[in-house]
């Protein structure tokens, strides 16, 4: 046959071949397909399909049709067998008996007559991915010349759809993983909490990685002990850390190179710091990554697995650390938010003991009403309970602008220095309205918390359910605290009375709905 003769058969059983694979989705559907079409089409006794497994230096049978059919699973280390002879030499084996070679592994555990023909599967880059091979030993059967070019199609073709088949699962895979990312990101911008925080950020890297359990360790008092743990443990492993504490220094955790960057243990109990009670718990594989949000130690995020090993994959450690690195960003701005409170909370302290200095408020009126106000508003269902406590911290700010002489004058006050005082509700909203952390609630209670149910307050004479629910909650509040406060002009009133004035009010300054929830918060205590 002439060179011109031969290249178009072999280009005719490769587009036959390309035709009969490239409609295939699953790997494993290519490999069935290319040792049953193998052996449909051939004389040939035995089709294997070997995949080249570099991390084990072993060659896999994934697939296998006629004699051999039920030893898939096989794997055969390096240089075992003549299959290990294609993959190194990258091209065609042809044996006219394979009886007279010492490197061919006959599966069948006997050494028999046949003809061997194995083919190198190349992927679309040229990488060599297995070998495809036919033989006829154990039985009766043969290689013809012209099944050479078949079976070099199929192992070309398939070498191209396996390729084409792994670049869409790497790029399906990429982009799951991109979408858990973004779903880790607007989980952590929502939580509040650093542990909800940790938790979701376990989930995602159990979701995206081989690993089947997960765990946020933090250091305390000396010791490295689990704060959050995800995913599949040995039952009781999480004692452990109650039953053996890991001093900072001892085992895999408490390594101080840890908090250099990831470390990766294969083998944990070959570890040469591992811990006994850990190793005999099943712990295999671990890769861990420091948390040093703001620069501070903080802890360790770790994904581990039992019984089985997990290989060593930069993938894995990638999201590892853009998962830690997104939880360290969270973190800190969780931290940023906590010192804001604290400061604004100590702000708030401030000013309540500047309202009691100037004697406009008696000692502790203003925390009292705060902490009132919120739990009469969650009996209530009252959605901002924070702007509801910022409100009643606010609600006199007013007063503050009001000249002595009216605020501490001993006598009645006049109609006009009446008028003055009646301002302070409107005075501390235009103090109050340039602040951008205060909500619409908080500003309320400032302007409408003397309005009066019956339309007769002030500053704007609102009426029943005119005036917003949470001056209404803090109206009810700020009349029973101030009934039971000592005042230069009054004595302190009884609970009991304070209680009967209130019921005397609903309906006239107070809403009547809301009192009666107050007095049901003060039954239940």
């Amino acid at each position: 046959m002439t060179p011109e003769a031969l290249e178009l058969r072999r280009l005719e059983a490769l587009v036959q071949a390309w035709r009969l694979l490239a409609p295939l989705e699953r790997p494993e559907e290519v490999y069935r397909t290319v040792v049953e079409t193998a052996k449909a089409s051939t004389r040939a006794v035995s089709v294997l399909l070997f995949l080249y497994r570099p991390q084990e230096e072993a060659l896999e049978l994934v697939a296998a049709a006629g004699l051999n059919r039920d030893k898939v699973g096989l794997r055969l280390p390096r240089n075992q067998g003549i299959s290990w002879e294609v993959l190194r030499k990258g091209e065609p084996v042809y044996l006219a008996d394979v009886s007279r070679d010492p490197r061919v592994v006959f599966l069948s555990g006997k050494r028999q007559p046949g003809a061997y023909l194995g083919v190198p599967l190349r992927d679309a880059g040229g990488r060599i991915l297995g070998v495809l091979s036919m033989d006829t030993t154990g039985g009766v059967g043969e290689i013809r010349p012209e099944e050479r070019f078949w079976i070099q199609a199929l192992a070309e073709a398939a070498g191209v759809v396996l390729s084409r088949i792994e670049a869409l699962e790497r790029a399906r895979a990429e982009a799951e993983r991109a979408q858990a990312l973004l779903d880790l990101s607007l989980a952590l911008e929502s939580a509040r909490e650093p542990f909800t925080m940790a938790q979701e950020a376990l989930d995602t890297l159990l979701r995206l990685t081989p690993y089947h359990a997960g765990a946020l360790y933090l250091f305390q008092e000396g010791t490295v002990r689990p704060a959050v743990i995800s995913g599949r443990y040995p039952s009781g492993f999480p004692r452990l850390y109650e039953e053996h504490p890991i001093r900072f220094g001892e085992g895999l955790l408490g390594h101080p190179r840890l908090w250099e960057g990831p470390v990766y243990v294969e083998d944990y109990a070959r570890f040469p710091g591992a811990l006994k009670p850990f190793a005999e718990s099943g712990l295999k594989s671990a890769l861990l990554v420091p948390l040093k949000p703001e620069g501070r130690r903080y802890g360790v995020l770790a994904l581990g697995s039992f019984g089985e090993g997990v290989p060593y994959r930069p993938e894995d450690e990638g999201v590892l650390k853009l998962v830690a690195k997104r939880l360290e960003e969270a973190l800190e701005r969780l931290f940023a938010l906590h010192t804001l409170r604290a400061t604004r909370e100590a702000a708030l302290k401030a000013l309540s003991r500047v309202l009691e200095y100037r004697d406009l408020e008696t000692k502790g009126h203003t925390d009292r009403v705060a902490e009132l106000s919120v739990r009469l508003g969650q009996a209530l269902g009252f959605p901002d309970l924070e702007g509801l406590r910022l409100g009643a911290y606010f609600h006199d700010l007013g007063k503050l602008a009001l000249p002595d002489e009216i605020l501490r004058k001993p006598a009645a006050l006049s109609t006009g220095e009446w008028r003055v005082v009646k301002t302070h509700p409107e005075v501390g909203l235009e103090i109050l309205k340039s602040l951008p952390f205060l909500p619409q609630a908080a500003l309320h209670v400032v302007l409408y918390h003397h309005e009066r149910w019956d339309g007769s307050g002030y500053p704007r004479g609102l009426k029943g359910e005119e005036i917003p629910l949470e001056a209404r909650i803090f109206a009810v509040v700020d009349v029973y605290d101030a009934l039971l406060s000592e005042r230069p002009y009054k004595r302190a009133w009884t609970p009991e009375e304070a209680k009967k004035e209130l019921r005397a009010q609903a309906g006239r300054s107070l809403d009547p709905e809301v009192v009666e929830a107050f007095l049901g918060l003060l039954e239940d205590g």
